[in-house]
């Protein structure tokens, strides 16, 4: 598996050397940034520059390639600007699953809000409803575990979304937030980290359950404060 910590290192490293002062902050996020990676695991690089162009993609392309196990480099780059104009709801996820490496995320990130934390809860469920009924209505049979695997690892940045909504605290890893959690909440997370051997119709079953709850809870939890 990947020496992160060195990976990581050394592509600042290049990144600093390239960008100089207009690589404003570099980080990790992604199971590597929650220290739960495997050895399929990606590494999701979180880049922003003062501007990018597409000769900056071209060089930023050109350091991961070299990178050893470089093909394994995806993750989030975008221009200052880009990121300020950026959905909430998709930030206040992005700023709490990185940890940096060169520069400061906050100061470059818009004001955020209850609000956008809501609609980022919101926004998640209705998507994982949405997936999963059309999968279990088109999609193949043969193509359902793989399906469930992905929604179930989506589920939990709903599922840690809804846990701050209500307690004002962002738990970072699955299985810190996994004891926290009760009912359907819990073997959603538990699917995600072991999928068990029960009946994939029951799997549909409680995703379309539990992400319609999610969005019945998210719209009420707004409010003008932040926890």
């Amino acid at each position: 598996m990947v020496d992160i910590e060195m990976w990581m290192n050394e592509l600042t490293e290049k990144m600093v050397s390239e960008f100089g002062a207009r690589l404003l902050f570099l980080g990790l996020q992604g199971s590597y940034g929650r220290g739960e990676a495997n050895e399929d695991s990606d590494i999701d690089v979180v880049a922003v520059l003062d501007r990018a162009e597409l000769s900056d993609l071209d060089a930023y392309r050109a350091i991961v390639r070299e990178m050893t196990e470089g093909e394994k480099a995806c993750g989030f780059l975008c221009g200052a600007q880009e990121l300020k104009n950026w959905p909430k709801y998709d930030l206040c996820q992005l700023c709490r699953d990185v940890r940096g490496y060169h520069g400061a995320l906050e100061p470059l990130l818009p004001p955020m809000c209850r609000n956008d934390l809501a609609d980022a809860a919101a926004v998640g469920a209705s998507g994982l409803y949405h997936a999963a009924v059309h999968t279990y209505l088109y999609a193949d049979r043969e193509d359902w575990p793989g399906f469930l695997k992905e929604a179930h690892k989506s589920a939990f940045f709903t599922l840690r979304a809804l846990h701050e909504l209500r307690t004002g605290e962002n738990v970072r890893a699955k299985r810190d937030l996994l004891p926290l959690l009760s009912g359907d909440e819990r073997e959603i997370l538990a699917y995600s980290l072991s999928p068990g051997g029960e009946p994939l119709e029951d799997v549909f079953a409680r995703l379309a359950r539990w992400s319609a709850a999610a969005m019945a809870e998210a719209e009420p939890a707004k409010d003008t404060k932040f926890p």
